[in-house]
Formats: C-alpha cells, structure tokens, sequence
C-alpha cells in the first residue's frame, strides 16, 4: 500500500479545512517543487492554540498533513508549535512516500509561520 490508512483517512475526511476571521497568527509555506501551498490561521487563548484552521491548494499527501498537524496543533503552547518538525506530521501520519515527503514540510512550515505570526502580535 502507498498510503497509511491515517493520511487517507485525513485526505477524505479533513479536519479544521476552512477560514478563520481575525486569527492570532497566520502563515503559509509553498513548496515550489509543484506549487502545493498551506496556510494556517491560529487562535491562541492563554499562550495555547485553541483553534486552528487550514486552508491547502496541493496533493492527497499535502491535504491530509495539514489536516494532522491542525489536529497536533490544539491545546499545544503557541512556542511548542515555533518548533513542530515535519517528522511530527509523517510520525502522526504513519509514513509518507520519499516522493510526497514534502506534504509534511509544507505543512510544518506554515503551521511554524502562523505560531512566529501570533508570538509576534504579542509583544
């Protein structure tokens, strides 16, 4: 089998997919290599990621990375997340082809750019 049973269960059954209005913290990574992009829009109460939602224009890999690291995300302290690796996503996602790797990349990415976005608005 290509795919684990958890990044098609995340592909077909996305979760937190949408806009948010007036997010803490957004971000977005591209990976150039085929235009997949994620963004990420945060809502952060008490340090922590309350909500998260994602918008991804890519690849079955991409949508369900987004999809798990948006899940890895919530209850999680909004610097914890300034640190999420890609390997977190392919862990939580049970592998992914060498070829698709970059699912998790983007994704961890744009998930880091949203936590700096909300640390920043701080102070």
């Amino acid at each position: 089998m290509r795919y684990s049973a958890t990044v098609l269960d995340h592909f077909l059954n996305p979760r937190n997919a949408g806009m948010m209005r007036d997010p803490d913290g957004t971000g977005e990574e591209e990976y150039e290599g085929c235009g997949d992009l994620t963004r990420f829009f945060l809502r952060v109460r008490d340090g922590r990621a309350v909500e998260i939602r994602f918008q991804t224009y890519g690849c079955g890999p991409t949508i369900a990375a987004a999809s798990m690291a948006s899940e890895l995300a919530r209850g999680r302290a909004v610097d914890d997340l300034c640190r999420l690796k890609a390997q977190d996503i392919e862990t939580a996602l049970e592998g992914l082809p060498e070829d698709r790797r970059h699912a998790a990349d983007v994704a961890a990415g744009a998930l880091r750019a949203a936590a700096l976005d909300a640390l920043g608005k701080r102070g």
